[in-house]
């Protein structure tokens, strides 16, 4: 059962811990109806390393003796959020405002990364990482969401912006290593996963981390012609390529051992060859499993060194 819009007097109780906290409600931004609070946003000055960030809280009152506090941080157009929730809107915001509004952002040339947080979990200082949005070039989005439960793949959306088309490699984050996936083609972008074993914090770190490293990498490879990126990663092509071969060499490694097997089996001369041919798959067959995605029996296109000039296509015309 939805609860009744908020009235005046119970607007002044439940912002009253707020309130003493030193935060004023913005009741022109606030949504009665919905039993959501805005409260009026501070500003915090640019470091060294990063611009000035917007901050503001919203406080959701929808459920009965349960508040869900949020804290917007917004920096140069990308916005982080900050969430806990408990029956106490105080210590709410104790919890969130311990946190420093950096700690939500990363930049470098040509990126920017904005993280999501529960602030009531398990994870390094009380933070447990649930999406991160990478800004790379003005052209490109790299969104990561991490499940809540272990063991399960980050899930990876790449999306170009500004009305560009981008024609990218598959392996553009399996030469990364081999915690990434190749990139699979979908409408309005393209999907990959990110393996990122451990813990709840070592989980959370290293998908920072890696999220903070593929942003790099794609801001260096698109400020590069196509041509560039195949001599840099040349190695780093190939054994992507010949992860995603390994299914399909498993299958031949079975095929031609019991091939052989008639041949071999009874010859001793060779114990050496035998041995390795006989254990062949099974060596195979291990690798497969440091292989993050489902196994799909293909034969992964060569790395070659591409022609074009630029990574983007010219805007499509807008139709009359």
């Amino acid at each position: 059962m939805s609860l009744p819009p908020l009235s005046h007097h119970e607007i002044l109780a439940l912002v009253a811990p707020l309130s003493r906290r030193g935060c004023r409600v913005d009741l022109a931004a606030s949504d009665r109806l919905a039993r959501r609070l805005v409260f009026r946003a501070a500003e915090h000055a640019a470091t060294e390393s990063l611009p000035a960030i917007h901050d503001q809280l919203e406080l959701d009152c929808s459920a009965e003796g349960r508040f869900r506090l949020a804290r917007v941080l917004t920096m140069a157009g990308a916005r982080a959020r900050l969430e806990a929730a408990g029956a106490d809107a105080g210590e709410l915001h104790d919890r969130l405002m311990a946190v420093a509004p950096q700690r939500a952002f990363s930049a470098g040339e040509g990126w920017t990364v904005a993280r999501d947080y529960a602030v009531d979990g398990d994870g390094e200082d009380g933070l447990v990482l649930q999406r991160g949005v990478a800004r790379i070039a003005g052209v490109l989005t790299l969104t990561l969401a991490l499940p809540a439960v272990r063991r399960m793949s980050a899930e990876l959306t790449l999306a170009a912006t500004g009305g560009h088309e981008l024609e990218l490699p598959e392996d553009l984050l399996a030469v990364l290593g081999w915690n990434w996936a190749p990139l699979a083609r979908k409408p309005g972008g393209w999907e990959s996963r990110l393996r990122v074993p451990g813990s709840i914090a070592q989980r959370c770190r290293r998908a920072e981390a890696e999220l903070d490293r593929a942003a790099a990498h794609l801001a260096q490879t698109l400020a590069e012609p196509p041509a560039r990126y195949h001599e840099r990663l040349a190695a780093a092509r190939w054994v992507a390529a010949f992860r995603r071969a390994i299914p399909s060499l498993t299958a031949v490694a079975l095929v031609a051992t019991v091939a052989l097997m008639p041949h071999g089996g009874d010859d001793r001369r060779e114990p050496g060859l035998w041995f390795v041919l006989y254990h062949l798959p099974t060596l195979v067959l291990a690798l497969s499993f440091c292989v993050q995605e489902m196994p799909r029996f293909e034969i992964p296109p060569l790395p070659r060194r591409s022609a074009a000039a630029d990574w983007r296509r010219a805007p499509r015309p807008a139709r009359a």
